[in-house]
């Protein structure tokens, strides 16, 4: 849409754009093919899915991927992989018991080298240079790419909550140590940015709450996580780049400790666990929202004139500090009406 880029810079910067940008991942058959003009197939996603977006919304984030067909592979270390149309699943790592963690986890600390390498240089090249691509590819779209951060997702993933949990327990020390070397790693990256490297914001976070509240209590987080991430932001800040940080749930109980910690924009404002548009505008006047609007009730099987109506009363509660769209991605469940709708309800709703 014209002058998308320039109406997302606006919010960053804390003015008020003319209206509110449209910031949405778009992984809908329906809503893809509605907007690129041409029916979204396998064979032709490579084209389709990038030629939708500038036409359909001002902002996306990672990943913009595409539709696969259903197959599974399995990989070197023995695990299988399932690949769906949208989505990826990869079977966690089994370990015999606890203390074969700790030994591998032990293993890869001894090893683990904070020094700027060729390699890791190369490999920097190579993600600025897929980021320069994909930002060419989706045209007049604000692209947050994705950028390194603490890595608490992929320490309590690769196991699953449950088990990271009793590691947690047990091994508290290694999990600190994995949190600080992944630190480390994340401001190495950073620092390493050439000036022409062309981020204005990334997309960063970890998934840390469910939608009762945070899934550690909010004094661990103080203690472990949150001066971390304050290092990183900074080190982000000193570059010139923004932070959306992103983490589905209930973010209440440790908001203010994200905000105290640097953060810039807050995604994805999941509504149906409490995280509500007005109040945290109201606590944190400066931070710039992105989503805010529900997609695992509203957007699914809400009315058309439900959506707008969600839509018109978050675009007022934050007044002038939202980048609109769902509160995850916009998935196939989601019918082309009601995307349509909230499209509609935002180009309705100017500011000036």
């Amino acid at each position: 849409m014209q002058g998308s880029i320039a109406r997302v810079r606006q919010v960053l910067r804390g003015e008020m754009p003319d209206r509110a940008p449209l910031y949405e991942l778009l992984r809908n058959d329906a809503v893809l093919s509605h907007f690129a003009g041409e029916k979204l197939t396998v064979a032709n996603a490579p084209e389709v899915v990038f030629r939708a977006y500038a036409p359909a919304v001002d902002a996306t984030r990672p990943s913009v991927r595409l539709p696969d067909e259903e197959h599974s592979e399995l990989l070197e270390d023995g695990r299988q992989r399932r690949y769906y149309r949208w989505t990826t699943w990869t079977e966690r790592r089994g370990y015999p018991d606890g203390a074969a963690w700790a030994a591998a986890k032990r293993q890869w600390l001894d090893a683990f080298d904070p020094a700027w390498t060729r390699s890791k240089q190369a490999a920097l090249e190579g993600t600025l240079q897929t980021i320069a691509d994909q930002r060419r590819r989706l045209g007049e779209v604000f692209f947050f790419p994705g950028g390194p951060h603490l890595g608490l997702t992929g320490i309590y993933d690769e196991v699953g909550l449950e088990q990271f949990a009793y590691h947690l327990t047990d091994y508290p020390d290694i999990i600190d140590v994995l949190l600080e070397c992944h630190t480390l790693q994340a401001i190495a990256w950073i620092e390493h940015l050439p000036r022409d490297h062309g981020i204005e914001g990334v997309f960063a976070g970890d998934d840390i709450a469910y939608k009762s509240g945070p899934f550690l209590r909010p004094q661990w987080f103080a203690e472990h996580y949150l001066p971390r991430m304050a290092r990183v932001t900074a080190a982000y800040h000193a570059q010139g780049i923004r932070v959306l940080f992103h983490s589905d749930g209930n973010l209440n109980p440790i908001l203010d400790g994200l905000v105290e910690a640097g953060i810039d924009g807050l995604n994805p404002i999941e509504v149906l666990a409490g995280m509500d548009v007005a109040d945290i505008h109201r606590r944190h006047p400066r931070l710039f929202l992105a989503g805010g609007i529900d997609v695992s009730q509203l957007l699914p099987y809400g009315s058309p004139g439900e959506v707008k109506e969600a839509v018109h009363r978050a675009i007022d509660a934050a007044e002038g500090r939202i980048l609109i769209g769902s509160t995850t991605e916009l998935h196939n469940a989601v019918p082309l009406g009601n995307c349509l709708a909230l499209r509609e309800a935002v180009l309705e709703h100017p500011y000036r």
